[in-house]
């Protein structure tokens, strides 16, 4: 019954993408070219040492459009770019003044003043640089694209400065239906402005041509900090472990243990899995060709997060490389792994510790998700991108 939903499920797939694929319209249809704008964060490092995850989706964005060459990527300035030929770094003007985010919106419109102005600008998870820049330069077409909930952002908290955003732009892009309806919450009825906010789900590059065989690894990477429910998920494996020899746990992210401040949350993973010994490793910050050839091996991958997250990409590339998924009912992360993973509904040691003690007592269960993650995967850099593109070939062409 399980293969033959896999099966429908893999045709169904196939079918929908067709109809989809047919019903593109590519933004190089607009003629002359448009040429787009992409302001990142402040914060972000767009560089191949210190990229963050935003500056990861956008140059995934970027490499996986049909319109490649018309995007130009502009933020804080780095020795070293991770697409040199899209790049654009700059300075934040009177950032002691102005703060970081307004400080490079402003060094921004100096640019396009001296330059000319694109035909987009996409202000990347900044509300406040959004309205910024559409109030000192109404001419601008602005599109936001939002990575994370807007009502935890600066600009973007209020109903009303909400409301404002979703009048005065030309668009918003979400990445998760999660995050739409963040934006959505309290508006009321929007009427037709309700159109000019779409979803461009996160995708991941499926880096596998097949899947690859599966060893007794459980993979549980992520940043180390207590939202992701790192140190949870690392308390119930040890707990589970004891009762399957033959099984290793490995712990990828931030720093290794041997650098971690006594009392750090890398300090309290390392003393819950030490009893586990040899079949327990802390690997620490990989590269990311280590962690997708982990990803590859892995039978069961652990993306345990405790807070609403919009869409992690280690759901996505646990799914994209063909593992057993363990997760949580949080934020975006049904919206992919619904049908394809393990979800727990709610968090907690023991709940976390039943699913292990399932996925790993139960071959024909984990070969079951293993198999539905490879063969029901929409969720490519190719899909986000082309759903991206058709949302900004909108807002080129909305009136008003």
């Amino acid at each position: 019954m399980r293969c033959n939903r896999i099966v429908i499920l893999s045709a169904v797939g196939h079918i929908l993408n067709h109809l989809y694929k047919a019903a593109i319209v590519p933004l190089t249809s607009i003629s002359p070219n448009p040429k787009i704008d992409i302001l990142l964060p402040a914060k972000e490092r767009f560089s191949p040492s210190n990229a963050g995850a935003i500056s990861g989706v956008v140059r995934d964005l970027v490499q996986a459009s049909q319109a490649a060459k018309q995007f130009r990527i502009i933020g804080t300035d780095v020795d070293t770019s991770l697409m040199p030929d899209h790049f654009t770094g700059l300075l934040p003007k009177r950032r002691w003044l102005n703060g970081h985010n307004i400080g490079l919106a402003a060094a921004y419109l100096d640019l396009i003043n001296a330059t000319g102005a694109s035909d987009l600008v996409e202000v990347h998870s900044r509300c406040q640089v959004a309205r910024y820049l559409v109030q000192k330069r109404p001419s601008l077409r602005v599109l936001l694209y939002l990575h994370n909930d807007p009502r935890q952002m600066k600009g973007g908290r209020s109903v009303s400065q909400r409301r404002y955003l979703l009048e005065k732009l030309a668009g918003i892009i979400c990445v998760s239906d999660y995050i739409r309806n963040c934006f959505l919450d309290g508006l009321g009825d929007c009427g037709d402005l309700a159109s000019k906010i779409g979803v461009a789900r996160n995708g991941a590059h499926r880096w596998l041509k097949k899947p690859e065989v599966k060893e007794n690894f459980i993979l549980l990477a992520g940043r180390m900090v207590p939202e992701k429910g790192i140190l949870e998920c690392a308390t119930a494996i040890a707990k589970v472990l004891p009762d399957h020899p033959g099984w290793t746990l490995i712990i990828a992210g931030a720093k290794r243990f041997e650098e971690s401040a006594p009392g750090s949350y890398e300090d309290k993973i390392a003393k819950v899995i030490a009893p586990l010994r040899e079949r327990a490793k802390m690997l620490g910050f990989i590269p990311i060709a280590e962690m997708r050839d982990w990803q590859a091996r892995s039978a069961i991958s652990a993306c345990p997060s405790l807070w609403h997250d919009p869409m992690p990409k280690a759901v996505l590339e646990s799914l994209a490389a063909g593992c057993a998924l363990i997760t949580t009912r949080r934020g975006g992360i049904p919206e992919a792994a619904e049908g394809r993973a393990l979800i727990i509904d709610t968090p907690s040691v023991e709940n976390f510790a039943n699913g292990f003690d399932k996925l790993i007592g139960d071959a024909v269960f984990r070969l079951n998700l293993q198999n539905i993650a490879w063969q029901d995967f929409p969720f490519t850099d190719t899909a986000m991108a082309e759903a991206a593109d058709q949302l900004r070939l909108q807002a080129l062409t909305r009136s008003g």
